[in-house]
């Protein structure tokens, strides 16, 4: 069902910190007194951190993250929760077998990408520093301009249409403490997919843009060309980012899923039958195999291919400080 969440999910909802979230939306806070209480300028409303939940005492309502984020933009519980989740949310459509990205209209209103930083030294940092991107990696998807650091300090990453302007944007809050907020900017359009450009016939498919770039950085310090092949991240699972991106690139022979290493991230790749034993969906493994490309499975040994870095990197910090002895 295409609005079932699960408790995993509501809890990990949950824990997505709300000023955080509420600053990525644009909006404003201020501090009275020593307390953990922030207060919207000009408004009326109110964040208690240690608690994670707000009041509006212009209504006389209030709630957690979930209910703010039904609130402020009008959605439905579930798909509240799958949006704090880092989740696409997609009005139902009728069953079919696939979705062809020519059938996907395109956007009425214009996105209009978040107002940058004047550097980008938070964003840099976060990259570098905490998700154990390589430095050089970082530096030139900034310089192509698919990184940046918003007003709110938070990292933007951008996806470009085939003319060269930007149709997709996600943002990534730098906050290290509890599940940080990330989502799609306002009328972001997800064929146009974050990428990492390569010269060889085989793509590498990721949720994320963060994932991607792990991905390179593990690449790199394997000793191999990270720039050989492409890199691109869905913003989720749907796979219209890779639809276009194969409509663009005639080249590519070899798709290498590198989905999360969970539920979701195996389902898309696997048919789901029914009680009889007839394919009630295509998974995507399958459903590239017909259209003629040699299909992969790169599955990480964590849950993510950021979190194999991350362990790899600190697997390599005692081998270091022995050598310096």
């Amino acid at each position: 069902m295409a609005d079932y969440v699960s408790k995993d999910m509501i809890n990990k909802a949950m824990q997505v910190d709300l000023l955080e979230y509420a600053k990525s939306l644009g909006m404003e806070f201020e501090t009275r007194g020593r307390n953990n209480t922030f207060y919207q300028k000009g408004h009326s409303l109110n964040i208690t951190r240690s608690k994670n939940m707000y009041y509006r005492f212009s209504t006389g309502k209030g709630g957690n993250v979930i209910n703010f984020a039904m609130e402020q933009n009008g959605w439905t519980f579930q798909q509240a929760v799958r949006s704090l989740c880092g989740e696409e949310i997609q009005k139902s459509v009728p069953k079919q077998t696939y979705i062809s990205a020519k059938q996907i209209p395109e956007h009425k209103e214009k996105m209009i990408l978040p107002k940058a930083n004047s550097d980008a030294r938070r964003a840099f940092a976060y990259l570098v520093k905490t998700r154990h991107i390589d430095s050089q990696i970082v530096t030139q998807l900034m310089r192509e301009h698919k990184i940046y650091e918003n007003d709110k300090h938070s990292c933007v990453f951008v996806g470009y249409d085939k003319s060269g302007q930007a149709g997709y944007a996600s943002v990534r809050s730098t906050y290290t403490m509890g599940n940080s907020y990330r989502g799609d900017v306002k009328n972001s359009d997800k064929r146009h997919c974050f990428t990492l450009n390569g010269k060889s016939d085989s793509v590498y498919v990721f949720e994320a843009p963060i994932d991607a770039m792990s991905h390179a950085t593990l690449t790199k310090v394997s000793g191999w060309d990270w720039q050989e092949d492409w890199r691109i991240a869905l913003g989720g699972v749907s796979d219209l980012g890779l639809q276009q991106f194969l409509s663009l690139h005639p080249e590519i022979k070899n798709i290498h899923f590198a989905t999360d290493n969970d539920e979701q991230g195996k389902k898309v790749l696997e048919n789901e039958y029914n009680t009889d034993g007839t394919i009630k969906k295509v998974g995507y493994m399958q459903k590239y195999k017909d259209k003629g490309y040699e299909v992969f499975r790169e599955e990480p040994a964590h849950k993510d291919f950021n979190e194999d870095l991350c362990a790899f990197m600190e697997e390599q910090t005692p081998i270091q400080e022995d050598m310096s002895l």
